[in-house]
């Protein structure tokens, strides 16, 4: 029997079937695989569907670029964000730190500060007297210092 005998009208045919399935004759598959790889046939097959899977994977590789694209844009526009919040925070503070340093030097030079200091020993001591009359109110004896005075 010829190769393309077995070929003709179906392909391989199987020598005999029992409970596990068909069962081939090792030179028919031979035949029938060498007839394939001289034709054409086998390569031609594995390569359409190699560009298929091939067409597949591209498409695939492409869609999760593209997201990854998408996902790096959003990324990069929150860090743009967050610098331009920051540079206008830092420049708020700033200018608040040099306001407050030139009020301070504007109330250094109205102040008269050894003047200034003279009135807060003043202060104190007042503050100490009156705690002493208060003192003296609490137990009596004010009254009667008062009293004597008069």
């Amino acid at each position: 029997m010829d190769a393309r005998d077995t070929l003709e009208g179906g392909g391989l045919r199987p020598v005999k079937i029992d409970k596990f399935g068909p069962l081939y004759s090792m030179g028919d598959v031979r035949r029938h695989v060498l007839r394939d790889i001289d034709i054409d046939d086998y390569f031609t097959r594995r390569n359409s569907k190699m560009t298929s899977d091939v067409q597949v994977a591209i498409a695939k590789t492409e869609k999760v670029t593209e997201e990854f694209s998408k996902a790096l844009d959003k990324f990069f526009a929150v860090e743009a964000s967050f610098v331009d919040r920051s540079k206008k925070a830092s420049g708020s503070v700033r200018d608040a730190a040099d306001k407050m340093a030139s009020g301070l030097a504007k109330i250094e030079k109205s102040a008269d500060m050894a003047r200034l200091q003279g009135y807060v020993e003043l202060l104190e001591r007042a503050a100490t007297a009156m705690n002493a009359l208060a003192e003296l109110e609490k137990t009596g004896k004010l009254e009667k210092i008062a009293n004597s005075l008069r």
